[in-house]
């Protein structure tokens, strides 16, 4: 290859000296002078000639690389099926972990799995009427809540929540309960409520320490039973079946044979910028074997005292039949509350009695936050928009109160009390709040005479420290 590809260069590179010198070369090929210069360009081409066939050497060896049988087209296929494949990518694990206040687990087929709990530590001062000595007034101290316990779902549409108390010191079930969810219908069978506004806002958003007293005082709380509750745009109908509460059927000894039928229609159409909420609730018991227990009273506002300026003591009676309307607004950082509770008592022989409760609230988020959040009829949390944990205050909101009591009726003397409150709400940060409220509490025709009387008022100071995950 070297030396016909050298003689071609030559015989080109011939082609290109000087048409001057190959003529005096030819003209005077006898003169010495002239035949030295010619060979000393010949020289000179050869050598540039040879520096040229060395580049080139390397030029041909690379395409002899190229051109070997593995690099031919078939080969580069048969290569490519042996060659090792790729790492695949990672299969998508099981179970995946995401935060919510606490670790939440979630699997293929719609499972889920997320401990829950809440934590309340509540001070009060109760002022002491003159003539009352109850050694609960004054100040004192509790642990109001401390749940723990999971919540998720287990595909297919079923979702499960099962929740302890611990603060008495002993567990007792609070929620404990299996849903279906298809479509706009849910299911539920466990120990769960269908009550009112009041007392479906979870226990962590409340305004005050204390739901509204008739809450307590009509024994509004979670029955062992089955209900449906059916979502269609701005109108939610829930209605169910109950028998006694877990903590009353799980006495030993005890069997009330008694049973309630619940029923709640809500409208909650957006208008603007304007949440509303109406509706109206219907509860119906009946008594059987629990006819000469039958008590309504109520707190003044505080848990940790038990006293109850408020009592109808024991009664006779065979059902019991309770009515309640409910008003809400929220816009912005405004919001606004109003319910009426009326209770119906079924006493054979003699008069039905009727009691009633309600109260007005209104309340305004001072800073922090874009406003208090709403969902499904009920109320829900204050975000902070700046936290503590990113450089700001948190939130803060300002609550007004008037609640109202009336245990008197006929031959049931269980006095009235009116409440007048106002409650300072700050969050900090996301699942932790602080929550400070004064009430005025006034009552009269009280059977909970204070000396000789049975008109008086008392103060109460709360404070409340609470976390939630």
């Amino acid at each position: 290859m070297r030396f016909p590809l050298m003689a071609a260069l030559l015989a080109a590179s011939a082609l290109t000296i000087p048409a001057p010198v190959l003529a005096q070369a030819s003209s005077q090929a006898s003169a010495p002078d002239d035949v030295a210069a010619l060979r000393a360009e010949i020289t000179r081409l050869r050598a540039q000639l040879e520096s040229m066939e060395a580049r080139l050497g390397k030029v041909e060896g690379t395409q002899d690389a190229s051109s070997t049988p593995s690099a031919t087209p078939e080969a580069a296929v048969a290569s490519a099926q042996t060659a090792t494949p790729a790492p695949a990518a990672s299969a998508k694990p099981d179970a995946q972990l995401s935060w919510r206040g606490a670790p939440q687990f979630s699997g293929e087929g719609g499972l889920s799995f997320k401990p829950r709990g809440r934590l309340q530590l509540d001070t009060n001062v109760v002022s002491r009427p003159d003539g009352i000595n109850a050694p609960t007034l004054g100040w004192s101290a509790d642990v109001r809540r401390a749940y723990l316990g999971a919540d998720g779902t287990l595909g297919g549409g079923f979702g499960y929540r099962l929740e302890l108390d611990f603060a008495s010191g002993s567990a007792q079930f609070t929620d404990a309960w299996l849903t279906y969810e298809r479509g706009p219908l849910t299911l539920t069978v466990g120990h769960h409520r269908i009550t009112t506004l009041e007392d479906l806002t979870s226990d962590l958003e409340t305004s005050f320490l204390e739901r509204a007293a008739y809450t307590q005082a009509f024994g509004l709380e979670r029955r062992l039973g089955l209900s449906a509750t059916y979502r269609n745009g701005d109108v939610m109908l829930s209605a169910g079946a109950f028998a006694d509460d877990l903590a009353a059927l799980g006495t030993s000894g005890v069997t009330s044979n008694s049973y309630a039928l619940d029923g709640r229609l809500v409208f909650m159409p957006k208008l603007g910028d304007t949440q509303l909420h109406i509706g109206g609730s219907l509860h119906h018991r009946e008594l059987n074997d629990l006819t000469d227990v039958l008590q309504y009273r109520a707190r003044p506002g505080a848990r940790t005292t038990d006293v109850r300026f408020v009592d109808t003591g024991l009664f006779s009676a065979s059902a019991e039949t309770g009515y309640g309307l409910e008003f809400a607004a929220l816009r912005g950082r405004w919001h606004v509350a109003a319910e009426g509770f009326w209770q119906q008592v079924a006493r054979p022989g003699l008069a039905d009695p009727t009691f009633f409760g309600g109260y007005g609230e209104v309340g305004y988020i001072l800073a922090g936050a874009s406003g208090r959040g709403y969902r499904n009829g009920a109320f829900g949390s204050i975000k902070p928009t700046r936290g503590l944990d990113k450089g700001g205050s948190g939130a803060w909101q300002l609550n007004l109160r008037y609640d109202w009591l009336d245990l008197d009726d006929g031959l049931i003397n269980g006095g009235r009390e009116q409440t007048y409150g106002v409650s300072l709400i700050w969050v900090p940060i996301e699942r932790v709040k602080f929550l400070a409220n004064y009430l005025r509490v006034e009552v009269r025709d009280t059977p909970v005479v204070a000396g000789t009387r049975d008109d008086y008022g008392s103060d109460v100071f709360g404070l409340r420290a609470q976390y939630e995950f």
